[in-house]
C-alpha cells in the first residue's frame, strides 16, 4: 500500500494543471485493470483531468455500491520540492497523501484482496474517480448524481477526521454574489447628488451578518468586498462575495430566501443578490453509522463519528437520499498544508473495514 501511495503522490495533480493530472489518471487507469476491474470508462475533460469509471462484478445481482474518489489536490505543481515524500515515526508525508490519494489506496486494496480471494460481494462495485473536487465539482456533479442514482450505498474515500473518525455529517454550502448600484457624483462639488453604493453595501453587510446562527450550525459571511472607481468619486457600484454554510436544507433555504429578498436601504439604490454555487448538506443519519460501527466491531475495529464544516462529493449523494458513508479514507493531519501526512497503520485498518462493509452491508 505504501508503494502505491508513493507512486500516486509522486505524480503531482494540482487541479488546474490538466497535463499533470492526466499523467496520474493514466497511471490510475492501469492500476484499476491490475486490481481486477472488469471495465474502465474514461470521460475526457477540456479544462481538468479526465474522469474514470471502473466497474467490478458487473454480472452480480442487486444495486451497485459506489466509491467516490477525487484525484486532484490543492498543492501546486512543484510542491514535492518543498515537502518531499518521507516516512517518519509511523507517518507518511507528501502533498496530497491524505487528501485523498491514501483513500484510493485503501479502496483498491480492499477490492484487490476480495478479488484475489474470490470473495467479491454479491453485487456490482463501481468507482468514480474525478479531478475537480478541490474547486467545487462543478464539472463532475452531474455525473456523480447520475452514477449514484442507481446505487444502494456510496462510500466516500475522503480522509477521516484528525482523530480518526468517519464523517457522518457535513455542512452544505452556497456562495452568493451581491451587487449594489448607486449613482456616481463628484465627491467634492456635488456629493449630495450621488448614491453611495459602498454605504448601501455596508448597511446590507450588517443585515447579512445578522443571519448567522452559529449555535445551530449556520454561518453567513461576507468574505470579499470591492467598490468605487476613484478617490474623488461617489461610488456607483459595490460588490461582495458571501459564503454560507448550514447543517440542514431547511436552514439553507431560510438563508437563501433572506439573501435573495434583500432590498435597498437608501432611496434610489438597487440591490441584487444571486446564488452562484451550491452544495447541499449531508445530514446525519444515525442508522448508517450504527450499521457501519457494528460491522467494524465484529472485526475488532472501533468506529467513531465526526462531522465537518466543509463539503465533499458525498453531500450530493446524501441529499439524493442515497445511503452515504464519508471519511472512510486515511487517518492523518495537515490536508492542504506543508505537514500533510497519513498515519500509516490506518491504511490496512481502513482496507479491512472497507472489505467488511462490502461483504456485510
Amino acid at each position: 500500500m505504501l508503494d502505491m501511495l508513493t507512486e500516486l503522490v509522486t505524480r503531482e495533480s494540482f487541479t488546474s494543471e490538466k497535463q499533470h493530472v492526466d499523467r496520474l489518471v493514466d497511471y490510475v487507469e492501469s492500476q484499476l485493470h491490475t486490481h481486477g476491474a472488469g471495465s474502465v470508462e474514461r470521460y475526457p475533460q477540456a479544462d481538468v483531468g479526465d474522469f474514470l469509471l471502473a466497474r467490478w462484478n458487473e454480472d452480480a445481482a442487486g444495486k451497485p455500491f459506489l466509491f467516490l474518489v477525487h484525484l486532484d489536490t490543492a498543492h501546486p505543481i512543484g510542491s514535492l520540492a518543498t515537502m518531499p515524500i518521507r516516512i517518519e515515526e509511523g507517518r507518511f508525508y507528501g502533498p496530497g497523501a491524505l487528501d485523498m490519494k491514501a483513500g484510493l489506496v485503501i479502496a483498491l486494496e480492499a477490492i484487490r484482496a476480495l478479488h484475489d480471494g474470490d470473495q467479491l460481494p454479491g453485487h456490482p462495485l463501481h468507482m468514480l474517480l474525478t479531478t475537480d473536487e478541490e474547486i467545487g465539482s462543478s464539472g463532475s456533479e452531474a455525473l456523480i448524481r447520475e452514477r449514484a442514482a442507481e446505487c444502494a450505498l456510496t462510500l466516500v474515500m475522503e480522509p477521516a477526521s484528525k482523530e480518526g473518525a468517519i464523517k457522518t455529517w457535513r455542512k452544505g454550502g452556497a456562495k452568493y454574489s451581491l451587487t449594489v448600484d448607486g449613482r456616481a457624483s463628484h465627491a467634492g462639488t456635488a456629493p449630495q447628488e450621488g448614491i453611495n453604493a459602498i454605504i448601501e453595501l455596508a448597511r446590507q453587510a450588517l443585515e447579512i451578518n445578522g443571519l448567522n446562527d452559529l449555535k445551530y450550525g449556520t454561518s453567513v459571511s461576507v468574505t470579499r468586498v470591492e467598490g468605487g472607481t476613484a478617490g474623488n468619486v461617489i461610488p456607483a457600484r459595490a460588490q461582495a462575495h458571501i459564503d454560507t454554510r448550514a447543517l440542514t436544507m431547511e436552514a439553507m433555504e431560510h438563508v437563501h430566501a433572506a439573501l435573495t429578498g434583500l432590498y435597498p436601504k437608501m432611496p434610489g439604490a438597487e440591490v441584487r443578490c444571486v446564488r452562484i454555487a451550491q452544495r447541499p448538506p449531508m445530514e446525519r443519519r444515525p442508522d448508517l453509522f450504527e450499521k457501519a460501527a457494528a460491522i467494524g466491531e465484529s472485526h475488532g475495529i472501533t468506529l467513531y463519528e465526526a462531522g465537518s464544516g466543509g463539503g465533499s462529493d458525498g453531500n450530493f449523494t446524501a441529499a439524493m437520499g442515497i445511503p452515504t458513508l464519508d471519511g472512510l479514507g486515511a487517518h492523518g493531519d495537515g490536508a492542504h498544508a506543508l505537514h500533510e501526512h497519513v498515519i500509516i497503520d490506518s491504511l490496512p485498518r481502513g482496507a479491512a473495514l472497507i472489505a467488511a462493509i462490502l461483504l456485510e452491508w
